[in-house]
């Protein structure tokens, strides 16, 4: 999902530490994740120490924006278990996205077939939490150093129900990043001041990879079997609902749509 701009997003995560405001946030916790509120004990054996490193040695933490939106969770959790189908169907909607390919066992990955390449494991998962450990490099253009970094990324997603009596989600994510102090410098003569606006955009926009795939399916279902038909079998497409209003060529992502 990163183009070659994001990949100069990701050399931005490691240049500075800050917080970005929630909306909403008296109702998630923005409390900094460290590996003593994180599940470690339930995570792989082999990851534990990675996640650990991350969190308790950040270089930058990045506290993402709340979102609630109406969907079928389903088709929500469906996305997240296959980011590269979530790439495809970003494509018959007409978006530009790097390719995500399946490497095997949980894994996922994007590599520019040069010095980029960034893999991610799901390490934990739970009907409201998933964590993601993510590790690589990124090397954005011919004057701009290849950056290795990790990284870790908690995911809260909590499904109820709005005023409206719809299904909603809410998902909010926090980035934490660990990178060696020399990349950091580097970096941030190259980036200088653009950096901090860099990170907040990224991870908002991996918010929305996420959110807004099914609550347009939600909003358009007659569109659910294009975008879901794919191998692993997806979730079963939400029956087409009446339509009282025209379709719009661009969807504007609104909790208060129906």
């Amino acid at each position: 999902m990163l183009s070659r701009r994001d990949r100069v997003v990701w050399l931005g995560l490691v240049t500075c530490a800050f917080w970005t405001g929630a909306v909403h946030a008296e109702e998630m916790d923005q409390k900094p994740w460290t590996s003593a509120r994180l599940p470690i004990d339930d995570m792989p054996a082999a990851a534990r120490d990675k996640v650990r490193h991350v969190v308790d040695r950040p270089t930058l933490y990045s506290h993402g924006p709340a979102e609630t939106f109406p969907c079928d969770p389903s088709v929500y959790q469906w996305f997240l278990e296959h980011p590269d189908r979530a790439v495809a169907a970003w494509h018959k909607l007409g978006a530009q996205c790097v390719a995500i390919t399946d490497r095997g066992g949980g894994r996922f990955g994007w590599a520019d077939g040069a010095d980029s390449d960034v893999h991610w494991d799901t390490v934990y998962k739970s009907a409201e939490l998933r964590i993601w450990h993510a590790e690589g490099q990124v090397k954005a253009g011919p004057l701009v150093p290849t950056v290795p970094f990790e990284a870790v990324i908690v995911l809260r997603h909590v499904t109820g129900k709005d005023d409206k009596g719809r299904t909603v989600v809410r998902q909010q994510a926090d980035l934490i990043l660990h990178t060696d102090s020399r990349s950091a410098q580097l970096v941030t003569r190259i980036l200088g001041p653009t950096a901090p606006k860099l990170a907040e955009q990224y991870v908002a926009q991996m918010e929305m990879f996420f959110s807004a795939l099914p609550w347009y399916i939600h909003r358009h279902p007659d569109r659910a079997e294009e975008l879901l038909a794919a191998s692993p079998a997806a979730p079963e497409a939400p029956a087409p609902r009446k339509r009282l209003l025209p379709l719009r060529s661009r969807p504007a992502a609104s909790a208060d749509e129906p």
